[in-house]
């Protein structure tokens, strides 16, 4: 083996690192060696290859970080996408059931019927209670029975009729075209 290669093994260089020229790159005779400026241009040569491999591998590294972050995070937006629709829709719900529960204690308020409350329109309190009223007064207004007649008598509130008069007229004595006799037993003789 030549002296050349025992100290490019001896240096931790290769030898395919040694420059073309071998005048510049080995010293004549037995002491044949690398000069300080070529030592020191084989190391950086050297440290900027594996800089540039490190730089390369952390940069892939990095990618595939981004990458797996990326894809991490589609998963995550999508259930916060589905999350955000699930809470407008309740969010929706509440506000539409908060709204009836306003108009149909708006629509008692007022003298207005619970099944009506629904056909109330407005957002606030006051519109609301002005479409009620509105709707109130377009409603017929209910008419009060004349005094003294009888609910279960209306034809004749005002003469009393005794125990013997609707006797009677239940029994069907009273003078009839056809004098037939039908009638009721009252559990007395007439």
């Amino acid at each position: 083996m030549s002296d050349t290669t025992e100290q490019a093994k001896n240096t931790d260089v290769d030898v395919v690192d040694a420059p073309s020229t071998p005048a510049a790159a080995v010293k004549t005779g037995t002491d044949a060696r690398y000069t300080d400026t070529d030592v020191e241009r084989i190391v950086k040569e050297r440290l900027a290859r594996e800089q540039t491999k490190s730089a390369e591998a952390a940069r892939k590294a990095a990618e595939a970080a981004a990458a797996e972050e990326a894809k991490k995070n589609g998963e995550w937006q999508k259930v916060a996408e589905a999350k955000a629709k699930e809470l407008e829709v309740a969010q929706s719900q509440l506000k539409t059931r908060e709204l009836a529960d306003k108009k149909r204690a708006i629509a008692e308020k007022v003298g207005l019927s619970a099944a009506l409350s629904s056909r109330l329109v407005g957002e606030t309190d006051a519109d609301i209670e002005a479409d009620a009223k509105a709707l109130l007064e377009t409603l017929p207004k209910p008419t009060k029975p004349a005094p003294g007649i009888n609910a279960t008598n209306p034809a004749s509130a005002t003469t009393q009729e005794t125990r013997e008069q609707k006797k009677a007229r239940l029994a069907g004595t009273s003078p009839d075209v056809f004098a037939t006799g039908a009638g009721v037993f009252w559990g007395e003789k007439p």
